[in-house]
């Protein structure tokens, strides 16, 4: 579904005929999968690929292998992506930061956990005294015994 998202995206941009890869991933096995747009028609390889057993040495090693190819294909897709994004007025973003609401909401989050870091600091100084208190009565309890 992700890939399907970037591939629609990229179309957008005038990006077509390009791959885009995934990893579909469940405990220690994955697959790369790869989806692309052509005439107007999305396809996602998704069905009888390699899956890879990282557990084994071999299969840990062809599946490291096949990474820098896919860094470098998506080095050779970041160049043609800016050349769409460099003549737009879209200036840079990110998600965190889409509205003003969401600005206030991290505002109003990062208070919210300072806040409870003081709770904490101040339970913890307390429970630090109650329990040098409890030491020093079982320390003065013990003394009276002893005469």
């Amino acid at each position: 579904m992700y890939q399907v998202s970037a591939v629609t995206f990229l179309s957008v941009l005038g990006i077509t005929d390009q791959p885009v890869f995934g990893l579909v991933v469940t405990g220690t096995i994955g697959a790369i999968t790869m989806a692309w747009k052509t005439n107007g028609q999305i396809y996602v390889m998704e069905r009888n690929v390699r899956n890879y057993d990282i557990r084994d040495p071999l299969q840990a090693l062809q599946f490291v292998s096949i990474l820098p190819r896919l860094a470098r294909h998506g080095a050779d897709l970041l160049k043609l992506l800016k050349k769409p994004l460099a003549i737009s007025d879209v200036e840079e973003w990110s998600k965190l930061y889409q509205r003003p609401a969401d600005e206030a909401w991290l505002e109003a989050e990062k208070e919210k956990a300072e806040a409870r870091s003081k709770e904490d600091e101040k339970r913890k100084r307390e429970e630090e005294a109650s329990t040098k208190a409890d030491l020093v009565a079982t320390e003065s309890d013990a003394e009276s015994e002893e005469e």
